[in-house]
């Protein structure tokens, strides 16, 4: 019995070994489309990790990748995106000239699990006319996983903008060239 006892456990201890991991990423490709005024792109996580951001209870655990396009956890994934993921920028709403202080409001346009255990979420937001910078935060995850680091890449036209966000250095300044 002892046997049994000791074979579960390391059983056990090794299935949470395999189940952790040292550094947790998540990536964002976005761009400007400037023919529909719209921010586009793609935020990729690891699966379990971003359900346990949604819950830290880890009642999600495993439900993200099951859910259909009126479940209630989409609402909640679409209100973390906008809450851990924002473009600020001037902008013209009425004028040909800065007259506001524009922010990002993402739509959530789609998810797709992927077999290696990560999330595709598919997003969008308006886009007013823009004057530069932009301020761009991303720190989703970091509230879970303090070791947390993000990379966004960024299309606008013929250019692309890599930013790197850690901790201390979430809220970055890109100077999108005209």
């Amino acid at each position: 019995m002892l046997k049994f006892a000791l074979a579960f456990f390391l059983t056990l201890s090794a299935h949470q070994e395999s189940m952790a991991h040292e550094f947790y990423f998540a990536y964002a490709e976005l761009s400007l489309n400037e023919l529909t005024n719209r921010f586009e792109g793609t935020l990729i996580f690891t699966t379990h990790d971003l359900e346990k951001a949604l819950d830290p209870k880890g009642n999600l655990i495993g439900k993200l990748a099951s859910s259909d396009e009126a479940s209630p956890i989409r609402t909640q994934l679409e209100r973390y995106i906008n809450q851990h993921i924002n473009i600020s920028y001037g902008c013209a709403l009425d004028s040909n000239a800065i007259d506001a202080f524009c922010q990002s409001e993402f739509i959530l346009e789609g998810i797709v699990p992927q077999l290696n255990g990560t999330i595709e979420c598919f997003i969008s937001a308006p886009a007013h006319a823009i004057y530069t910078p932009l301020s761009i935060q991303f720190d989703a995850l970091l509230d879970v996983y303090p070791l947390q680091q993000n990379k966004l890449t960024f299309y606008y036209r013929e250019n692309k903008y890599t930013l790197n966000f850690i901790p201390g250095n979430l809220i970055q300044n890109l100077p999108i060239k005209p």
